[in-house]
């Protein structure tokens, strides 16, 4: 009877000797603590979250031997295609994963052979309505604050959709290669820099301030807005799209190359894309899952937010993420760097 009881609990835990910590490298608030407590329920695996708040410095850990420090990574569905064809990448769809066929096959394209999709969303301003004197609905108003938001916006650190904000709102492609163009946009951005609080991700630089955070507009993704309510306390927060357009991004898990990938990651992948978890994560995360089926479990309030679940007229005027040539990159990531530098 004893070992047939043994032989029962080997069947549904983890021995503490197959239990491995997953590394994971990420934006914050992105995993519901209450998801990871289910995997390592289930699996008898942890997670480690380590935090970026600068895609430019994750980036750059991108392409040198510190990547081998995580197991996974979350990375933007341009910079996975990138990357992916310099082979940073392990091949994870070569892993037979369970549970990546609920994801979409738009986002499963975005992110390629060597990645697993995750979240998906647009590119905006929020901005604080009991500040706004006027109605906030360009990317001009973020480029030239308004005067009561000058000292007090903040703009994107990133070497794609910084430049990518400037283009757009000269109404020109997001992803030109045009030198003129480009010098245009890095005047536009360097005349911003004098107006802004700082250069960042929002999310991060709330979760560090909190209710004495400073800034009233800023460039967020699409499932910030929430964040910005919740470190804050101020409940006017406001997302819109710019009319000139925006950047539509899928966020993707790669795994480094020239390294083994772990029972550990494998089992949090298949569990974090089972239909139930992507949607309880998503939930209370409040973003845009790639989940296909995890839609059907969402609520009318989930399914009804336009910050969430853009309409038709927004998706029209929103780009995709093109792969840029290495020269591009180069050019983009010198003009990011100067803005850093006058800051």
């Amino acid at each position: 009877m004893k070992y047939i009881l043994l032989a029962l609990l080997s069947a549904v835990s983890v021995s503490p000797l197959s239990a491995q910590e997953v590394k994971i490298y990420i934006w914050d608030h992105y995993i519901s603590d209450q998801v990871l407590r289910i995997f390592n329920e289930r699996t008898g695996h942890t997670v480690k979250q380590y935090l970026y708040d600068d895609e430019v410095a994750r980036d750059a850990i991108l392409v040198n031997e510190q990547a081998g420090k995580y197991d996974l990574i979350v990375v933007d569905n341009a910079n996975t295609l990138t990357y992916t064809k310099l082979g940073l990448f392990a091949p994870l769809y070569s892993l037979t994963l369970k549970n990546l066929e609920h994801n979409s096959k738009e986002s499963l394209a975005s992110c390629g052979r060597s990645a697993v999709p995750f979240a998906k969303g647009t590119m905006g301003i929020a901005y604080r309505t009991s500040i706004s004197a006027k109605k906030i609905d360009s990317w001009n108003d973020l480029l030239l604050p308004p005067p009561e938001h000058r000292g007090t916006a903040m703009m994107l650190h990133n070497d794609i959709d910084t430049v990518a904000i400037a283009l757009l709102a000269k109404g020109l492609d997001p992803f030109s290669s045009d030198k003129q163009e480009l010098k245009n946009a890095y005047a536009l951005l360097s005349r911003q820099s004098q107006y802004l609080l700082t250069y960042g991700h929002p999310v991060a630089y709330v979760t560090e301030h909190g209710s004495s955070s400073k800034v009233t507009m800023a460039a967020i993704y699409a499932g910030d807005l929430q964040n910005l309510k919740d470190f804050t306390g101020q409940s006017d927060w406001q997302y819109i799209v710019p009319k000139e357009g925006t950047l539509f991004f899928v966020d993707c898990f790669v795994a480094p190359a020239n390294k083994p990938v772990l029972q550990g990651t494998k089992a949090f992948l298949e569990f974090i894309n089972d239909p139930d978890i992507a949607y309880m994560n998503a939930q209370e995360m409040w973003f845009s899952t790639t989940n296909q089926s995890a839609l059907t479990k969402a609520s009318e309030e989930y399914k009804n937010d336009t910050e969430i679940s853009p309409n038709e007229s927004v998706l029209k005027r929103s780009y995709h993420y093109r792969l840029l040539s290495k020269e591009q990159i180069i050019l983009r990531n010198r003009i990011v760097s100067m803005l850093s530098t006058k800051e």
